[in-house]
């Protein structure tokens, strides 16, 4: 079975012989440690950033989640930008942790309203905008960067879910307060590992507030792992491993041709989608993810999707709640972001089609 979902990816050989070497204990192994801070160091340079970066035990909801609850008090005002699920999802999550969510919403095909998320900011109340540079539903790739500048001069903290677009194309860190990753989309790794990035500014708004909660708080990373070495649970080792394999791939290869093969697949994908007659989902090309594409597929998606599965061994996704039996989503982040991958998966739905 080749899987071409948009995450979990295929996860190469390299990875899987890392995960399966004999595991140190995390709490007592001063070698361990050494191993965590090294592989701090490798993500930064997937980053692109000299900020923090922490290595969490959980899916990258899970870094969505401590965002929230590391950042924001009860009562707070935050701008919660939206053109999908997971731009919906961050107003959910601050409901959930008691702020107020300004939701700047757009239909899921369209890509985000500066104009709104600019008027937004005129009130001075508001403490954090969150947003999503890659909606892996809709295939839809956001240019955040207006935003996160003007968010700067405003001093509002800014978090970024880059789950599905980090590793696979660029992404402008450094102008964000928090960036978050997951291990299961371009890392190729497995499922189970939130990375997340810390800037200066966030870290004090964190360092100022009473930790409310636990394991989805980042103000106990920095007392326990970066003042005492301690880590604050007993972390997923094999996991680590997996995930510092695939890190070595990726810079091994290089950062820039790892975009470059990541473009070459999304251009090569939407072609042969044009090509057989299918419409892509985002209103325009120009905000197509690098990452992963959605196609129309009104009515249809889940039998085109089980079809290729069982004629071809082939998995790709439908989208989520209400376009699921609309949007058929092909992935081509990470190890799956191969012509020859692409090249079968398309021809396998033109036949089903």
């Amino acid at each position: 079975m080749m899987l071409m979902t948009p995450g979990p990816t295929e996860v190469p050989h390299r990875v899987r012989n890392a995960m399966a070497k004999g595991i140190q204990n995390p709490d007592i192994d001063p070698e361990f440690a050494s191993f965590y801070s090294e592989l701090e160091e490798k993500l930064k340079k997937i980053y692109r950033t000299q900020d923090d970066v922490l290595v969490l035990a959980g899916e990258g909801i899970l870094g969505l989640e401590a965002s929230i609850a590391s950042l924001m008090d009860k009562g707070d005002k935050v701008i919660c930008i939206s053109n999908g699920i997971f731009g919906d999802g961050f107003a959910d999550l601050v409901k959930m942790y008691g702020g107020e969510p300004t939701l700047c919403k757009v239909p899921y095909n369209e890509e985000i309203d500066v104009d709104m998320v600019e008027t937004a900011l005129e009130d001075n109340d508001h403490k954090i905008v969150t947003m999503v540079h890659c909606e892996t539903p809709t295939g839809v790739i956001n240019d955040l960067e207006p935003i996160l500048q003007r968010s700067k001069e405003q001093g509002v903290i800014t978090v970024v879910d880059a789950v599905s677009s980090l590793g696979g194309c660029s992404v402008p860190v450094d102008m964000m307060d928090v960036c978050i990753g997951g291990s299961q989309k371009c890392f190729s790794s497995p499922p189970g590992l939130t990375t997340v990035s810390l800037s200066p500014d966030a870290w004090d708004r964190i360092m100022e507030r009473d930790a409310s909660t636990l394991y989805t708080s980042f103000k106990i990373w920095r007392e326990m792992w970066y003042e005492n070495g301690e880590f604050p649970y007993t972390h997923m080792v094999s996991n680590l491993y997996g995930l510092d394999a695939s890190l070595d791939l990726i810079l091994e290869e290089g950062l820039e041709d790892v975009f470059h093969r990541h473009r070459v697949c999304s251009e090569l994908c939407i072609e042969l989608g044009e090509e057989m007659g299918l419409e892509l989902y985002p209103e325009d090309k120009k905000i197509s993810s690098p990452t992963v594409t959605a196609f129309k597929l009104d009515g249809r998606a889940v039998e085109v999707q089980r079809d290729l599965a069982r004629k071809h061994d082939i998995w790709v996704a439908t989208s989520l709640g209400q376009l699921k039996n609309d949007v058929l989503r092909v992935g081509h982040m990470g190890h799956n972001a191969r012509r020859d991958k692409v090249e079968k998966t398309m021809a396998g739905i033109e036949d089903v089609l």
